[in-house]
């Protein structure tokens, strides 16, 4: 059933996805949702950890879903120092993570890893996605490390991989390049709240400190 309310002007909670993030794109709200692609490990790794660490020390209730075996506390520990407080599963289709969102606990943070590969992913699929993430108040970050991307047309991209974009406050295409020693974090923003829609476009970001985390 549709329904009118007043917005709030009251302060939300806020996770960061990635402190070099914030001042361009701002941090995930309750009941958002950001899309990320991700074009090398380095990349899909940063979001991933530094926005779980980010949540775990905000001592906010953090998930991680994937039909793969891609996560690593032992990465997770450089991150964050409440790296056993994370809860993991695995969801191999749309139907079962929209399960695993009713299982959740509201206002819960949820990272899902290479979702472009999940089946039967469709329109209602996602309406109803959508709709838990609301009620619940969700963070969710939805990524795809991609292998291949047509830089030319991101658009078709992200809806090859989530289908319906406009579902999303954020969309995101992250790519970290190399020379000498030194990293960059090379960032599309395709979508933002609209407080920061002023940063729609190309950015590159040092990024020396958070690599070297990894690299550790």
């Amino acid at each position: 059933m549709s329904m009118f309310f007043r917005p709030s002007d009251t302060p939300k909670n806020i996770i960061e996805m990635l402190e070099e993030l914030t001042p361009l794109v701002g941090g995930l709200e309750n009941s958002s949702i950001a899309g990320v692609i991700t074009t090398d490990a380095f990349a899909q790794t940063l979001v991933q950890y530094s926005s779980i660490a980010n949540a775990l020390n905000l001592e906010i209730p953090t998930y991680y879903l994937e039909p793969t075996n891609g996560f690593s506390l032992k990465m997770l520990s450089k991150f964050s120092e409440k790296s056993e407080n994370i809860l993991m599963g695995k969801v191999y289709t749309l139907g079962e993570l929209l399960d695993a969102l009713e299982m959740v606990h509201d206002d819960s943070f949820v990272f899902v890893s290479n979702f472009g590969i999940l089946e039967e992913i469709d329109k209602k699929g996602m309406l109803e996605l959508r709709k838990i993430v609301d009620r619940k108040g969700i963070f969710l970050i939805l990524s795809h490390n991609a292998l291949e991307i047509n830089e030319l047309n991101l658009i078709s991209e992200f809806r090859r991989l989530f289908l319906i974009p406009e579902l999303f406050e954020h969309l995101l295409v992250m790519r970290i390049s190399g020379y000498r020693g030194h990293y960059r974090l090379n960032l599309t923003v395709l979508k933002a709240p609209p407080e920061f829609v002023k940063n729609t476009g190309e950015h590159s970001i040092p990024i020396d400190s958070k690599i070297k985390l990894i690299l550790e």
